[in-house]
């Protein structure tokens, strides 16, 4: 009946409105699923799908009406040839309809399905599908049973975990997700509601919530429109910037480049506690880094005013802006942190006085007057107050109330109900007042409705706009599911904000991903740092993502990484930890943010060459340097490696072994023994002089002891430092005669020298012992890593590339 071109893709449809036909043009290769039906748009009506049974076409129009004959509906769609891309349009309903379904379409390729940007390929041909406004979204709609061909999970090894061990590329649940894989190949898929009623569905974790009406033109289902496409898989990105340009969606520059294209997209950054007491040593610390952006983690008193905290800016928005143009004039951009529509008990929308826009999970009415001393208050329907949130709140006009259980039976009672929390005022309430059940989260925070969240949106804009921000991080963006309004309510949050602050703000965001929001977002930055050693903190996660941005065309990043001071915990960070880091960063070749407190980078002695290392290492991922051989060998998650520059633009890249820590403890020795260890190293490289660094572990907390006359012995040689190391200190030697002595936090505090050149390591395996004087009671124990380097290899940038970058 109807034959469609998007851009390499031919579309052919049926008299039915279905798809028969996917096309590869430049090959005739065919792509539609076979096996199911696949029609161009399905209908919801009170939770049951119906396909259209007839689709009426007019040429001089480009409309298509497809009419449904079980609920009696009819749906205009305007199908627009544009060249590299096609686009369909609802025009018009006649009908009661819920929502509709845009496919799914049901595909035959395989290999690479982008769940976010909607994009699916084999590795030769692409077809993708594209949420052309905030209204429609990419995904499933929640309350409806999936197609029986749907693969539960994305890679059928459990759901999203970022602390999980197990390989999995689990990111997002199917409802949220543009295209996912079935048993034979992919799907693309998208929805819009119709908003203007009320209803009743699930949302976020609740499976059964009161879902409020929205007025305007999104609130109709009127207006959804798709683009569809096909291409060689290395245009994929050219193809989508033109529908971004051509449809006018959003189309942010970093650096005067398309941001899903400019080397600048994935540049790494620090994030630090700055203040406007603090800021100048922030930017120093930025620039010795060699980076551009300077981040604050933690800027707000508030969220949901999202007020500044007056400890560290008592001028407020006026003292960010001094810092942020600081900063500037140093070269250096600023970014802050927020949890998009989290919003804390000590909002002023939530005392002394809440807003009457404050999200309810549910309501009730009370059944009869609530006194003020009333500690047990009947409602007319308990299901709101038994759904497992966090805090058991509700508000009842101006007061907040918390109580402890719901009856099981009738009469519904509040039972130990507490009156007036969180600042708010004791009341006397009439009988029928309504009892909110307000929607929180174990963050103790409350959410706003949809209306609310506008003005979230609106002053996360002024900030940026009046203060000259350039970097945000959307974190808790699932929070905007409390709206009822699925990612409809998480386009309109950003949306508003891009709007309101421009097309040059870097940004990312928490694990919500909606389809449209994929030309909104620069990148994701997903790896959080916190109690867990550098090369164990969410490593599998961190190394999935890799994989998850590179079938979602989105710019490479690795996480957060902290740089630590000395803890009962863990040791300060040391230098070949970073370098661990920076090794994985440029074999992705991903960004990364470093993060440390200003007291941190104040506190580390080896702050100074530690961000030397991000200065080279960066400089080198940036500009192109590392062979895709070289790559490939520093992603190995096992791998270290050390970099040194070799003169402008060049620099010496050593593959580098760190031995497991091997450890000497006096209370494993025999009565009279001498202390020592017996040790076997295997250096897998050429002959060299040991390299090694000790450690002073205290036992039972014994800051008082000591280890004297350290001495390593191996191929005939006695290496040995007459000096005492006292708990929590460290003694490296860098293969010469001379010893450094370090605090806890590697602070130099004195330099020493063995009674020998440091012994030769032979390749191979070999005996390594240790002997020293244990003083005090309990003892300590010494641990020792050793280290061998290999011949070095050369790293020299791309040719024209010294100041430039690459992803």
């Amino acid at each position: 009946m109807l034959s469609i071109s998007a851009g390499k893709l031919n579309i052919q449809l049926d008299r039915q409105g279905r798809v028969t036909s996917l096309t590869d043009t430049a090959d005739g290769n065919r792509y539609e699923s076979d096996k199911h039906t696949m029609p161009l748009l399905r209908v919801v009506v009170n939770g049951r799908i119906e396909m259209p049974e007839q689709a009426d076409y007019e040429a001089a129009s480009g409309i298509m009406t497809l009419k449904f004959s079980e609920c009696g509906a009819a749906v205009e769609v305007l199908a627009e040839e544009k060249g590299l891309y096609a686009t369909f349009e609802v025009q018009s309903i006649v009908g009661e309809v819920d929502a509709v379904i845009w496919g799914p379409y049901v595909t035959t390729v395989a290999g690479s399905i982008g769940e976010s940007v909607g994009v699916v390929h084999n590795g030769s041909f692409a077809l993708g599908l594209q949420a052309l406004n905030i209204k429609t979204v990419g995904g499933w709609p929640l309350e409806l049973d999936r197609m029986e061909y749907v693969q539960q999970t994305y890679s059928n090894s459990g759901m999203p975990d970022p602390d999980s061990t197990q390989p999995s590329d689990n990111k997002f649940e199917y409802d949220v997700c543009a295209a996912w894989p079935t048993s034979e190949g992919s799907m693309l898929q998208a929805y819009a509601r119709n908003r203007m009623n009320a209803a009743r569905r699930p949302a976020w974790n609740l499976p059964d919530v009161d879902i409020a009406p929205i007025a305007g033109d999104d609130a109709r289902i009127a207006g959804t429109k798709i683009a569809l496409f096909g291409c060689a898989v290395d245009r994929v990105l050219q193809t989508i910037e033109a529908i971004e340009i051509g449809e006018g969606l959003p189309h942010p520059m970093i650096e005067g480049e398309w941001g899903k294209t400019s080397p600048a997209a994935n540049q790494s950054y620090v994030i630090t506690d700055f203040s406007e007491a603090t800021m100048a040593d922030a930017v120093r610390y930025t620039k010795m880094a060699g980076l551009n952006y300077v981040y604050h983690p933690d800027p707000f008193s508030q969220w949901g005013h999202f007020t500044l905290k007056p400890g560290s800016f008592p001028n407020g928005d006026d003292g960010l802006k001094a810092c942020v143009e600081l900063a500037e004039r140093e070269g250096v951009k600023v970014g802050v942190h927020t949890l998009s529509n989290f919003t804390t008990l000590n909002d002023s929308y939530v005392t002394p006085v809440p807003d009457e826009r404050l999200q309810f999970s549910g309501s009730a009415r009370a059944v009869g007057t609530v006194g003020a001393e009333v500690r047990e208050i009947e409602v007319s329907d308990p299901q709101p107050f038994g759904a497992g949130l966090f805090r058991r709140s509700a508000k009842i006009g101006s007061e907040l109330i918390e109580y402890d259980a719901v009856t099981e039976s009738a009469p519904w009672k509040l039972l130990g109900v507490r009156r007036g929390t969180n600042g708010t005022a004791v009341a006397e309430h009439e009988a029928g007042a309504e009892i909110g059940r307000l929607w929180d989260h174990p963050y103790d925070v409350f959410f706003p409705n949809i209306d609310l969240q506008d003005e979230y949106s609106r002053r996360i804009a002024e900030l940026f706009r009046t203060t000259g921000l350039k970097q945000i991080s959307f974190d808790g963006l699932e929070g905007l599911y409390a709206t009822g309004h699925d990612g409809y309510g998480v386009n309109r949050f950003v949306k508003m904000c891009y709007d309101g602050w421009g097309e040059d703000v870097i940004n990312d965001a928490s694990i919500v991903v909606p389809n449209y929001l994929w030309h909104i977002f620069t990148r994701f930055n997903w790896g959080e740092p916190w109690g867990a050693a550098t090369r164990e903190g969410q490593l599998e996660w961190r190394l999935s993502n890799q994989r998850y941005f590179a079938r979602n065309f989105i710019p490479p990043m690795l996480g957060w990484f902290l740089v630590r001071s000395a803890s009962e915990r863990f040791e300060a960070t040391a230098p070949d930890e970073i370098e661990w880091v920076l090794s994985k960063a440029a074999g992705f070749g991903a960004g990364f943010a470093l993060v440390a407190d200003t007291a941190v980078l104040r506190r580390n002695g080896n702050i100074e060459p530690l961000l030397a290392s991000v200065r080279e290492w960066e400089k080198a991922r940036r500009t192109g340097a590392f062979t895709p051989e070289q790559r490939k060998r520093l992603r190995e998650p096992k791998g270290d490696w050390h970099l040194e520059p070799d003169g402008e633009g060049r620099w010496k890249l050593y593959p580098v072994q760190f031995s497991k820590p091997l450890v000497c403890n006096p209370a494993e020795l025999q009565p009279g023994q001498p202390g020592g260890a017996d040790w076997v190293y295997f250096n897998p490289y050429a002959d060299q002089p040991l390299k090694f660094t000790l450690r002073v572990i205290p036992s039972y907390g014994n800051e008082d002891a000591s280890v004297k006359r350290p001495t390593l012995y191996t191929s005939g040689v006695y290496m040995t430092f007459d000096t005492e190391l006292k708990p929590n200190q460290y003694l490296v030697c860098d293969g010469g005669r001379t010893g450094k002595i370090y605090d806890q936090n590697w602070n130099l505090l004195q330099t020493v020298q063995a009674s020998a050149d440091a012994p030769i390591l032979r390749s191979g395996g070999q005996p390594v012992s240790f002997s020293c004087k244990f003083e005090g009671d309990p003892k300590p124990s010494v641990s020792v890593k050793i280290c061998a380097w290999s011949d070095p290899e050369t790293v020299e940038a791309m040719t024209g590339n010294l100041e430039g970058s690459v992803l």
